[in-house]
């Protein structure tokens, strides 16, 4: 969990990463391209199933954002690529480097949640159920205040990694 302010950063903790075992069910399986991973990204299933638990966490749902989603993409992207996961990038990115970079600019806070899944648990639903077990990012996604979100979830079938990035203006 990641979450930094105007001028301040919460640093719960320095990585969220949950790797599980062996399957229980078939994952499909999609082929890595040159440039990555490729078969469709589940950033928008991540998004319904996030406006689900907010809402039965008294929060109103996060509005999609373009920048937003492009900076979780480029990091959860690079999580699966790399094998780094945790909110520092493989470059040495930070959060509001990738966020700025994506044009998320003039924010008053934003937060970011990181997974990584195997086999039948590299699923969005599993993300999100990891994400709400853990105090540090279960505050980030029952922050009524946080109004914005991009989400990103690829897999190059065996593992899934998700990004999540959180903000508002």
């Amino acid at each position: 969990m990641s979450r930094v302010g105007t001028s301040t950063l919460y640093s719960v903790c320095v990585a969220a990463m949950v790797v599980f075992g062996t399957t229980l069910a078939v994952v499909p399986a999609q082929a890595d391209g040159p440039d990555g991973p490729v078969g469709g990204d589940q950033g928008g299933v991540v998004l319904s199933e996030i406006n689900a638990t907010r809402a039965a966490n008294g929060c109103g749902p996060v509005a999609a954002n373009p920048a937003l989603t492009a900076s979780a993409e480029r990091h959860a992207r690079d999580m699966l690529v790399s094998g780094v996961a945790e909110h520092t990038g493989s470059d040495g990115s930070s959060l509001v480097q990738r966020v700025t970079d994506a044009g998320y600019t003039q924010y008053a806070e934003v937060g970011e949640v990181v997974f990584w899944g195997t086999g039948s648990a590299g699923n969005p639903a599993t993300a999100v159920t990891s994400w709400m077990n853990s105090p540090g990012h279960r505050a980030i996604i029952t922050d009524c205040g946080l109004t914005e979100a991009g989400f990103s979830a690829v897999s190059d079938g065996n593992k899934m990694t998700a990004t999540g990035d959180f903000g508002t203006r």
